[in-house]
């Protein structure tokens, strides 16, 4: 609330409700896997990671509170394409991301001289892939929901906190394994909960569900049913 750069940030978290993510079933989530176009396009992944300004850029407001804000509003899990639209066209949705990705657009693009063409596949790759992550976390609340877990999430815990989701004092991280980031006990870009939450004094039990890394291009990697199960049981412990 103190960032010059969170003014507009702030208010639009603290007003948040998570509430449509407790209804949405684990059909409607592979629906939409099913009907949303490619988050990627036509990127080619050189490309998209080509332009190091972009590689890790994020608006002030975080992915994760432009999804949920997105989803909370549309009242519906949105497609890609949904998103996109989403972002572009609704004040909010371009306050939070669709004005702030066409200036860093332009801006690197006139610095750097690289074409804007390739900068926008890069940024393409950035926002697609952070949608792709999106859906995995939604289907895999939504699942373990279903398994019986009173799992609770807010985009302010994530941006935060890296709290994917929680029940009661229990904390889940869900994660794909990437070197580049984090995999294992491999410390990366990302400090995970269990660093950021160390300090506090009603202590935090941790579960982390990893993946394998997706082998498919372009499709939603969803965890498998066996991964969630022993998810479940490690979290209803």
């Amino acid at each position: 609330m103190n960032d010059p750069r969170r003014a507009k940030v702030a208010p639009v978290v603290m007003a948040h409700r998570s509430q449509l993510v407790y209804e949405l079933s684990t059909a409607d989530v592979e629906a939409v896997c099913r009907r949303t176009e490619h988050a990627l396009g036509q990127v080619r992944r050189r490309d998209g990671e080509s332009v190091a300004a972009i590689v890790d850029w994020h608006p002030d407001f975080a992915f994760t509170h432009v999804f949920h804000v997105c989803m909370e509003q549309m009242r519906r899990l949105p497609t890609y394409q949904d998103f996109r639209a989403y972002a572009y066209n609704d004040p909010l949705g371009r306050c939070m991301l669709g004005d702030p990705a066409l200036a860093k657009v332009h801006d690197v693009s006139d610095t750097t001289g690289i074409p804007e063409k390739l900068v926008r596949e890069a940024m393409r790759w950035r926002v697609g892939n952070a949608y792709y992550s999106f859906l995995r976390e939604v289907y895999t609340v939504v699942q373990l929901r279903h398994m019986g877990l009173d799992l609770r999430v807010h985009p302010l815990a994530d941006a935060l906190f890296r709290v994917d989701a929680w029940v009661g004092s229990k904390v889940v991280s869900l994660r794909v394994g990437n070197k580049k980031f984090r995999q294992g006990d491999d410390a990366g870009r990302k400090m995970p909960p269990e660093r950021l939450l160390a300090d506090v004094q009603s202590r935090f039990e941790f579960a982390t569900l990893e993946l394998p890394p997706a082998t498919k291009f372009g499709s939603v990697h969803l965890p498998s049913l066996d991964h969630l199960s022993a998810a479940a049981a490690r979290l209803s412990g």
